[in-house]
């Protein structure tokens, strides 16, 4: 070997063993949720229904998904979770009306948010929100991705308590749902709370409200007339409808007290998790930089001059010193492998702490495991039937429902 070309291969090693010893840098940008200044008007209000997130899981097996560090356990109540908390959220800004959680399909109000988890762990969470309002229009369909703020984690005194790790996530989404609201003249507003009226009629009885709505090429619902003032159905269609209200603020008390059982076992889950995954960064890290390491110094004793005996020395020397870093590197490769166990057994005790609850409405219990939507379901074609039996309509409710039915059992 070129005792030049020796001597500039060493500085080399020395840059890509610090490029990789540094790593990227994760920059963090904070952002305030913006509170309303004074008290919106009654008519100018809009409701927002967030409906429970798709946990995103792949149909791999279990064990497979692990592997990736995906928990179904975690994702599926990572799925009630999340979305929960952007409705505290949303209602703490004074933004908006009533904000609900709400099973998949059901538009419980003027604005619809629905979305995926992309990705989660104690240090990373991104996923997609599409928020689009009843009349068809789409006001955000993005990506939101967070490093977790780890003073969240953190248990010192001194620390400033910070309420969610990924709290900034919540309020961004929170901003851009009200710079999409704010672009709406308050006429338009209006106009959306009677397209939502309107809808949730046509759908419990489509005979009584056919004509009422219809869909432009866009597939955007408009208005083509009203029903009178003085009709009596327009007042009993809004007293079944706060029965709806009631129904699903009976599902939020569930959802309410779901969050609040998670949120113990599920901070200390986060916080181990953001350890873990810190400490597989760093393994990872390392294991990369000894592996590049020990092939370079491999390398550079394959190529070094053997003519004096210095030089076969340092050969020697480097060959070994290589195998030894290599192997280390491979070898804390298998201790992340032993990290992302120690996660598998804490997402067995997340698991035992969330069990499904039962609910009672109306002297009938629900379970609300898994079939809210059929719940929900079976609970509208309950007024379906109210509200047939009321205005004298004899059309069959059940006709255009495709949901199962929901597991009721009677006190």
């Amino acid at each position: 070997m070129n005792p030049r070309a020796g001597g500039a291969f060493w500085p080399v090693l020395l840059f890509l063993v610090l490029c990789v010893a540094v790593g990227p840098l994760e920059a963090k940008k904070p952002q305030d949720v913006v509170l309303a200044q004074e008290e919106i008007p009654d008519d100018l209000l809009l409701d927002v229904g967030i409906q429970i997130l798709d946990p995103g899981l792949p149909e791999e097996d279990p064990d497979s998904l692990e592997e990736q560090g995906i928990f179904a356990g975690v994702r599926r109540s990572e799925a009630r979770f999340i979305p929960f908390h952007l409705k505290n959220t949303l209602e703490s800004t004074g933004q908006w009306g009533a904000v609900r959680l709400v099973p998949v399909g059901v538009q419980a109000g003027e604005l619809r948010v629905s979305g995926e988890i992309l990705e989660s762990t104690g240090k990373t969470l991104v996923v997609q929100i599409v928020a689009i309002d009843s009349s068809g229009r789409v006001w955000r369909e993005k990506k939101y991705k967070q490093g977790a703020n780890n003073l969240a984690y953190r248990e010192e005194e001194d620390v400033v308590e910070v309420e969610d790790p990924y709290q900034d996530l919540y309020d961004r989404i929170a901003n851009d749902l009200l710079e999409a609201r704010q672009k709406l003249e308050d006429d338009e507003i209006r106009e959306l709370r009677e397209i939502t009226r309107l809808k949730f009629a046509a759908d419990l009885v489509p005979e009584a409200f056919d004509g009422y709505l219809s869909q432009n090429k866009k597939g955007r619902y408009q208005i083509d007339r009203l029903p009178s003032v003085d009709d009596p159905m327009i007042d009993r269609l809004a007293m079944v409808r706060e029965r709806d209200y009631l129904f699903v603020d009976t599902l939020n008390e569930y959802y309410s007290d779901f969050y609040a059982r998670m949120v113990d076992p599920y901070d200390k889950w986060r916080s181990a998790s953001y350890e873990e995954q810190v400490q597989l960064q760093e393994i990872r890290r390392e294991a990369r930089m000894k592996k590049i390491f020990g092939g370079l110094l491999l390398l550079g004793a394959a190529l070094s001059d053997g003519g004096s005996s210095a030089a076969r020395v340092a050969r020697d020397a480097a060959a070994i010193s290589g195998v030894i870093v290599l192997k280390n590197g491979i070898d804390q490769g298998k201790e992340a492998k032993i990290n992302r166990e120690a996660l598998k057994e804490l997402v067995a005790s997340l698991d035992a702490e969330l069990e499904p609850v039962l609910v009672d409405v109306d002297g009938q219990t629900l379970r609300l495991e898994g079939s809210a939507e059929a719940q929900y379901a079976e609970w509208r074609r309950m007024l379906g039937r109210i509200f047939a039996t009321e205005t004298g309509f004899s059309s069959d409710p059940d006709a255009d429902v495709n949901h199962e039915r929901a597991d009721v059992s009677e006190n």
